[in-house]
């Protein structure tokens, strides 16, 4: 009997000291890769009926709080986004073709997430966060290739991607995405904890600077927008600041 009275003892002092822990403010560093495509609607869906992911990395800073059970967070991260698209065979004054375009895309991305951790043991958690990311184009660049039937030439170009609001810049300097990011958390000790996150981010607009796209003959008669669509995979730290530390 005494032996149950000790572990339940220590079992709620467990659980006491757990609640403590989960109401912190939070600073950490993460990184890791992605792959990215874009979705294309209208007529651009039919030029490009096969939109391929590029790989990626990521990696930054993030602070917030955790309140029980439920987080709070944003932070800074660098991702490269892009993706590949093709047509099919087409016919031109040169003869029958077939053109893939590869963009790699530059940004600096601010999350905004509210989350939930259900911890499941002690030390483990399941966790899951959503909220709009806001994303800032740094640089890019577009490499394209046309292949024609029964030519060994290949015709390659290459291009630099603009960011911006003027006349000659491809996409908006900020795009908006909505995420979704289910995930891991491994505390270490009372301080420290390690995450394993997956976020799929879906941009929410046309991703083309509206003035490019006007004064673009090609849009005139190829109607859409282009979406950025990108799956991540990040390992984080997190060290907490624990309110009952204070107190």
């Amino acid at each position: 009997m005494k032996t149950i009275i000790i572990t339940l003892v220590m079992a709620v002092a467990s659980l006491f000291t757990l609640n403590a822990q989960r109401n912190s403010f939070f600073i950490g560093a993460n990184g890791g890769g992605n792959f990215s495509k874009f979705k294309f609607t209208e007529d651009l869906a039919e030029l490009y009926p096969n939109s391929n992911p590029v790989f990626g990395l990521n990696g930054g800073v993030s602070l917030g709080f955790e309140i029980q059970n439920f987080t709070i967070s944003s932070g800074i991260q660098y991702i490269q986004k892009g993706g590949e698209y093709q047509t099919d065979n087409f016919d031109d004054e040169i003869g029958t073709g077939f053109f893939t375009g590869k963009e790699k895309l530059h940004y600096i991305s601010v999350p905004v997430l509210v989350g939930y951790r259900q911890y499941v043991a002690p030390r483990f958690a399941f966790s899951i966060a959503i909220g709009p990311s806001f994303n800032f184009g740094l640089s890019g660049n577009l490499d394209e290739t046309t292949e024609y039937f029964g030519k060994d030439e290949t015709v390659l170009n290459n291009y630099k991607v603009a960011f911006g609001n003027g006349l000659n810049e491809d996409y908006r300097p900020m795009q908006v995405g909505f995420q979704v990011s289910p995930g891991l958390v491994v505390a270490i000790n009372d301080n420290s904890k390690v995450t394993f996150n997956v976020t799929w981010d879906s941009g929410v607009a046309d991703i083309f600077n509206p003035r490019y796209k006007d004064a673009n003959e090609f849009f005139s008669i190829n109607k859409g927008d282009q979406l950025a669509r990108s799956t991540v995979f990040s390992v984080g730290y997190e060290y907490h600041f624990n309110f009952a530390d204070r107190y």
